[in-house]
């Protein structure tokens, strides 16, 4: 991140372990709140919250409701809530706008800095930006699940779903297209999401195939027969050492592309820049590119909840990265700027 949205992240830290560890810094108790503060979520939440302010007072920033599937009664009546900003009027012109919608993993709040970090990159490319809430603390993980959680978020026939209430609002144009990216459960639902709503022209998914491997669970619905997106049109972006969804054939049954294995990524011949790659330990900071690849930059801490890779994090330009991904998406999945590296 660079140096003031550093200086900002430094100063949300320090403002928060004040509040939470005082007293004097000799204090062997302070020493031991300090250390578990700097265990938990907080350093995410200020680093991400940080960068997403750099751009402060260049977005408007909105909420709605829709109505999601209710597992308690199988219908869709369960009101969740919509996050979305709009892009800076002044370069993009009043609108209408294309839609981005991030889908955020199981248990993860929509409105997360992570969340809220996205909506504000992808604003910036000209496209309202919405992150969507969803029933996603079910334990029940399988594809009978994963549809109509799906389904509930972009079924583009019922005005009252997440896709029909966006693209109700004046300043959406859904017809200009739709992108969605997802983590995880998110990604199954991000990949699903063409099923549903057919102004979706591109996907980036992270951290998910159609084989949970921690659960011995097949996942048939993403598989590509199953799926409406095109294959020129779906990036899957997975950790080599992914402990739940690893390894590159449930992979390439997501993507539709076929190369040899051992490869670790794999791109359409169309040149259209969709396709899959799968990062290698070497290539995170953690030295363990796992199922959170992306958000285990600082080494100390683990899973989900580190902050950005600073490999993953702009303005890294690898082909695994954030920005080379949000890019390729706000061309709809037609163009792809590959790393001069080949990584």
């Amino acid at each position: 991140i660079q140096f003031d949205q550093s200086q900002a992240a430094l100063h949300c830290l320090g403002e928060l372990i004040s509040l939470a560890c005082p007293g004097s810094s000799q204090k062997p108790e302070r020493t031991n709140c300090l250390m578990k503060w700097l265990s938990l979520p907080v350093v995410s939440w200020c680093v991400f919250t940080a960068m997403a302010q750099s751009n402060a007072g260049k977005f408007t920033s909105n909420t709605i409701t829709y109505q999601s599937y209710n597992p308690s009664t199988g219908q869709f009546n369960l009101t969740q809530q919509i996050a979305y900003q709009l892009p800076d009027a002044t370069h993009f012109g009043p609108g209408p706008y294309p839609v981005f919608i991030w889908v955020p993993g199981t248990y993860e709040s929509y409105n997360d800095p992570l969340g809220q970090f996205l909506l504000a990159e992808m604003s910036s490319r000209g496209f309202l930006a919405a992150s969507v809430a969803y029933n996603d603390s079910e334990s029940v993980q399988t594809c009978g699940a994963y549809t109509p959680r799906a389904q509930g978020i972009f079924d583009a026939t019922r005005s009252t779903s997440a896709v029909g209430a966006l693209c109700r609002l004046s300043s959406a144009s859904c017809s200009k297209g739709i992108a969605v990216m997802g983590a995880s459960q998110g990604g199954f639902m991000a990949v699903l999401a063409k099923n549903y709503a057919p102004q979706v022209q591109a996907v980036y998914a992270l951290s998910m195939s159609d084989y949970a491997a921690n659960i011995g669970e097949p996942f048939p619905c993403v598989d590509k027969q199953n799926t409406a997106i095109p294959a020129d049109r779906l990036t899957v972006v997975n950790g080599a050492a992914d402990q739940v969804f690893g390894g590159q054939t449930p992979l390439m049954n997501v993507s539709g592309f076929t190369c040899p294995q051992g490869a670790t990524q794999c791109w359409s011949p169309s040149n259209s820049g969709a396709g899959w790659y799968i990062v290698q330990n070497s290539q995170v900071a953690s030295g363990l590119a796992d199922h959170c690849y992306f958000l285990d930059g600082n080494k100390n801490m683990a899973g989900c909840f580190g902050v950005g890779d600073p490999n993953w994090m702009p303005p890294s330009t690898y082909n695994w990265s954030l920005k080379t991904n949000l890019d390729w998406l706000a061309t709809l999945g037609t163009s792809r700027a590959f790393s001069t590296t080949g990584q």
